[in-house]
C-alpha cells in the first residue's frame, strides 16, 4: 500500500510495462508514463509496437466509425473491419489495431517516426476509443481529489481543463486523471471516477505553473511538445464525482463564478465535448447520448467563470470550493451560451 498521494513505479515484465489506466490494468511495450500499480494478477489489455508501416493519407477500408482532423494538421480514421477489429489511422503518424474484444492494441509507427508519440496516442485516445467500444463512460476530462470530493474540468482541447487541475493541484489536490475520465456507477447507484493520468500535460501559455509547486512537481517534454507535470496523486480508486465544471477564462474577471446548468442544458454541454471526435457509428453515437444525459441527471454541471492569468489567484481550490457548497442543492439556472471551443487538438 503506497502512501496517500504517492504512487508506485508500475513493475515490467520482460519488454513490458505493466500499469493501470481508466480502470484497466495494462501491459504495454510502450511506454504510457503511468504511476500506477496494477491492481490485479491479470490484464485487461495488451498493447504491442508491431512493425512500421509507410505514411498514408488513404481512408482504410471498413465501416467509418469516426473521422477527425485539428488545426495541428493530425488527420484520423477509425474503421471497424469485417472480422470485428478497428483500425485506427493516424496520417503519417501511425496505425493502431484493437482486436473485436477490445483487449490487444498493436501500435505500427510510420516509418521515422518516434515511439514515444505512440505512447501519446495510446495513453489518450486510443484507449479513450477502445473503453467506448466496451460502453464505458468517458469524459473529456481532467479531474482533482480536494479534500476526498473528486471534482472535474470538462472541455475540448484548449479550453483550460489541465490548467484547472494544475491550480487545484497546486493549492494541496491530488491528481485523479488529466484528459482522460472514466466514470463507473456502483450498485448504490454513486458515480465515481476511475484513476488515470499521472501527469498533467501543459500548453506552452500553461507551463509556467510548474514552478509553482514548492515540492512534489517535475516535469518533461513530450512528443507533442507539451510540458507533463508529475504531481501528487490520488490513490483512491472510485472517489465519488461531485461535480461537474466547464471552464471559461475571464481575462478581465476579479472573481470566480459558478453557474449551475439544467439537466438538459447539462447533457447537451457535455456532449459537446466528447473525448473522440467526429464519431459516425449511429450506435456509439445513440449510446452517449445516453450516458451523458444519464449522468447529468445525477451529478451537478456548472460553468465557471475563471479569472484568468497568469498570474493567477491563490487559494483557487478553496474559492471553488466554498462556491461549489453555496450552490449545490440551490435551483439550477440555464446560464447563457457557452463560448466557442479554442484550439481544437486531439491527442
Amino acid at each position: 500500500m503506497t502512501p496517500h498521494g504517492t504512487s508506485a513505479q508500475p513493475g515490467r515484465t520482460g519488454g513490458e510495462q505493466l500499469c493501470r489506466l481508466y480502470g484497466l490494468d495494462i501491459a504495454s511495450e510502450l511506454d504510457l508514463h503511468a504511476r500506477r500499480e496494477k491492481a490485479t494478477s491479470g490484464v485487461d489489455v495488451h498493447v504491442c509496437l508491431g512493425e512500421t508501416v509507410s505514411a498514408s493519407t488513404t481512408v482504410p477500408p471498413g465501416d467509418l466509425m469516426a473521422q477527425w482532423s485539428t488545426d495541428s494538421g493530425l488527420v484520423a480514421s477509425f474503421v471497424r473491419r469485417p472480422d470485428a477489429s478497428h483500425l485506427l489511422r493516424f496520417e503519417s503518424t501511425c496505425d493502431v489495431t484493437i482486436d473485436s474484444r477490445a483487449e490487444h492494441v498493436t501500435v505500427h509507427m510510420v516509418e521515422g517516426v518516434p515511439e514515444t508519440m505512440g505512447g501519446v496516442l495510446v495513453g489518450g485516445t486510443v484507449l479513450s476509443y477502445l473503453l467506448l467500444l466496451r460502453d464505458e463512460v468517458v469524459l473529456h476530462a481532467s479531474a482533482v481529489d480536494i479534500g476526498g470530493r473528486a471534482i472535474a474540468f470538462v472541455g475540448s482541447s484548449g479550453m483550460g481543463k489541465s490548467t484547472m487541475a494544475t491550480l487545484m493541484c497546486r493549492d494541496g489536490g491530488l491528481l485523479i486523471t488529466d484528459d482522460v475520465l472514466r466514470v463507473t456507477r456502483d450498485e448504490d447507484g454513486v458515480d465515481r471516477c476511475a484513476l488515470g493520468a499521472t501527469e498533467l500535460r501543459l500548453r506552452a501559455a500553461a507551463s509556467g505553473l510548474a514552478d509553482q509547486f514548492a515540492e512534489g512537481g517535475s516535469h518533461r517534454s513530450t512528443a507533442d511538445d507539451r510540458r507533463a507535470l508529475s504531481v501528487p496523486v490520488c490513490t483512491d480508486e472510485g472517489l465519488p464525482l461531485a461535480a461537474l465544471f466547464i471552464p471559461r477564462p475571464r481575462r478581465a474577471s476579479p472573481e470566480l463564478s459558478l453557474t449551475r446548468l439544467h439537466t438538459a442544458a447539462a447533457a447537451l454541454s457535455l456532449l459537446s465535448f466528447p473525448r473522440i471526435l467526429g464519431i459516425r457509428d449511429s450506435r456509439l453515437l445513440a449510446r452517449q447520448f445516453e450516458q451523458m444525459t444519464d449522468l447529468a441527471e445525477r451529478v451537478p454541471v456548472f460553468l465557471a467563470d475563471v479569472p484568468w492569468g497568469p498570474p493567477f489567484q491563490d487559494n483557487l481550490s478553496e474559492t471553488l470550493l466554498a462556491a461549489l457548497d453555496e450552490e449545490i442543492g440551490e435551483r439550477a439556472t440555464t446560464g447563457g451560451a457557452m463560448d466557442a471551443p479554442q484550439d481544437v487538438e486531439m491527442r
